[in-house]
């Protein structure tokens, strides 16, 4: 039986640029290329910061500070052929590390079909998901 999944997703800025880290995936099935950003599920009992703290070690090895939630949003979409309902907790985050900045594509370890790449904030060719994410960062410029 289908379930909704809660995520918790990483609006991480680059420092110089102000670009966007994301997950750029393909959809096997339909071929679309899309960015979202990164982040993962939030297990029974952790909590949504924890969640990406743990995810964003084990997917790029990178260490991260958790700010403020900026919201919360609710996806639905179908990946692969199967419908999928997410509700996504939304983190402003940092690098804890100013030199993990500097690679322009990092693959993700534990999803082949995943690279980690930053998104200009003029990219309008590859969507984002999930909706409504941009009116959530569009008031956060460069920090």
């Amino acid at each position: 039986m289908p379930s909704i999944r809660v995520i918790a997703l990483a609006v991480i800025r680059h420092p110089d640029t102000g670009a966007l880290f994301v997950d750029e995936t393909v959809d096997p099935l339909t071929g679309l290329l899309f960015h979202r950003p990164a982040g993962g599920g939030v297990e029974f009992g952790e909590r949504a910061a924890d969640a990406l703290v743990r995810e964003l070690d084990e997917e790029y090895g990178l260490a991260v500070v958790v700010g403020q939630r900026l919201g919360v949003l609710e996806n639905h979409f179908t990946f692969a052929g199967r419908a999928g309902h997410e509700i996504a907790l939304v983190f402003e985050v940092t690098l804890a590390d100013a030199a993990d900045d500097a690679p322009d594509r990092r693959p993700c370890r534990d999803q082949p079909h995943v690279t980690g790449v930053w998104r200009s904030s003029s990219e309008d060719a590859v969507p984002l998901y999930p909706e409504g994410l941009s009116r959530l960062v569009d008031g956060l410029g460069t920090h």
